[in-house]
């Protein structure tokens, strides 16, 4: 009983218009020598991957070195189907589109933190790295995981939900930050509406809810299906909707948004009752992070009470999860994770109300801390970064 009251109080207050409920302030988390060394750690591994991982051309972020991503050669008439091969998505491109979301995500809380107006040029590069994504092949509606950073056109022809799902919330949270100018809301605005029109041709029964590879078939491994999918990733296709019909106001995308949104959250909220088997397998802390991602965009479109608190009540156990991950994980990495530490971090962040303990504040740390800034790379650098900052916006953490 007090659990559901709790959670009632919580839901009742983001209801209100409070803004983004969070844990209460608790002073002397860490020494001013301690709040230095995290951030000096992050400022070292966003020079190292703004000097290492990034290409000016493409405007990415890589996984890997530039000079180490997949040449040009790689790619018939600019394209990679890597079915059948051995470079798969193609070295260094497999989650550009990931990397530059969580960045301009994070950019957009560090600005609301700092209110550091220099903070505006380094989003705009960011977004011109998504809209290089979307753009660069042709091919519209279509979410590139990476561009050949040589060219600066060729793709992988697969892509995925999971992709998507950053380039919506990153291009999202930008198009309402003071950041992004009149100018760049505009092109945002072309940007979600290409990928939501894209959903409405492809995604249906026909094509097994296939949104469809850059060249036009199905995706022979199923990250592409946007329906029909298991309850951590059924809020994907109702959030493209909600956030195309935030920035335009089209009907279209309106009405594609109120019939999937319900269903999508009754079946999201079937999670906790997934047997813990089927978790290992197919839930990854990489998940965790998404499924919050997709639900957070949703909670803060969504104007009915009643569907809010459902979305808040979706988010907690999720959030449980990612507590009990980062626990285990204590600072490092697992298998099939992009970055397990800060996954887990933020898919507690993200979720209104739940509480981040002194002991995830510590894990977090030590995450930091963990970090060899002479040889991080991007991936972990863009998750502790967005981590940092949404836990600072939040009051969660703070300055000393």
């Amino acid at each position: 009983m007090l659990n559901r009251m709790l959670f009632l109080f919580v839901a009742g207050l983001a209801l209100s218009g409070g803004g983004m409920a969070c844990s209460a302030e608790v002073p002397g988390d860490f020494t001013a020598a301690q709040y230095a060394e995290m951030t000096n750690r992050l400022d070292r591994s966003w020079q190292r991957i703004s000097t290492v991982f990034y290409s000016p051309k493409t405007h990415l972020f890589y996984a890997s070195p530039v000079d180490k991503v997949a040449p040009a050669s790689l790619f018939e008439n600019g394209f990679l189907d890597p079915e059948g091969k051995t470079v798969g998505y193609g070295a260094g491109m497999a989650d550009c589109a990931i990397y530059s979301g969580l960045l301009l995500s994070m950019l957009v809380d560090q600005h609301a933190v700092t209110q550091d107006g220099a903070l505006a040029s380094r989003a705009l590069d960011v977004f011109k790295g998504l809209q290089a994504c979307a753009t660069a092949h042709g091919v519209s509606g279509f979410v590139a995981r990476g561009v050949c950073a040589e060219d600066g056109k060729s793709i992988c022809i697969t892509s995925s939900r999971d992709q998507v799902t950053h380039f919506v919330h990153g291009l999202w949270r930008y198009y309402r930050s003071p950041l992004c100018a009149a100018e760049t809301q505009a092109e945002i605005r072309v940007l979600l509406a290409a990928v939501a029109d894209r959903m409405i041709r492809n995604v249906t029964p026909e094509n097994d809810y296939d949104f469809l590879r850059a060249d036009g078939t199905r995706d022979p491994r199923g990250i592409c299906r946007m329906w029909g999918v298991r309850p951590h990733e059924a809020a994907r296709l109702p959030m493209v909707y909600a956030a195309a019909w935030d920035v335009t106001r089209d009907e279209t995308y309106y009405r594609r948004y109120r019939e999937y949104l319900a269903p999508a959250v009754e079946q999201t909220l079937t999670l906790p009752a997934v047997p813990p088997a089927q978790v290992r397998a197919y839930m990854p802390t990489y998940t965790l992070l998404q499924m919050q991602t997709s639900l957070e965009l949703l909670l803060e479109v969504e104007s009915d009470a009643a569907m809010k608190a459902k979305l808040i009540e979706a988010m907690q156990p999720v959030a449980r999860m990612a507590a009990e991950r980062a626990v285990r994980i204590n600072g490092g990495e697992e298998k099939s994770s992009l970055c397990a530490c800060g996954e887990a971090a933020l898919a507690q962040l993200m979720a209104h109300g739940f509480p981040f303990a002194a002991e995830q504040k510590q894990l977090l740390y030590k995450s930091l801390m963990d970090s060899n800034v002479e040889r991080i790379g991007t991936c972990r650098t863009a998750h502790l970064s967005a981590a940092f900052w949404r836990a600072r916006r939040q009051g969660i953490l703070t300055q000393p």
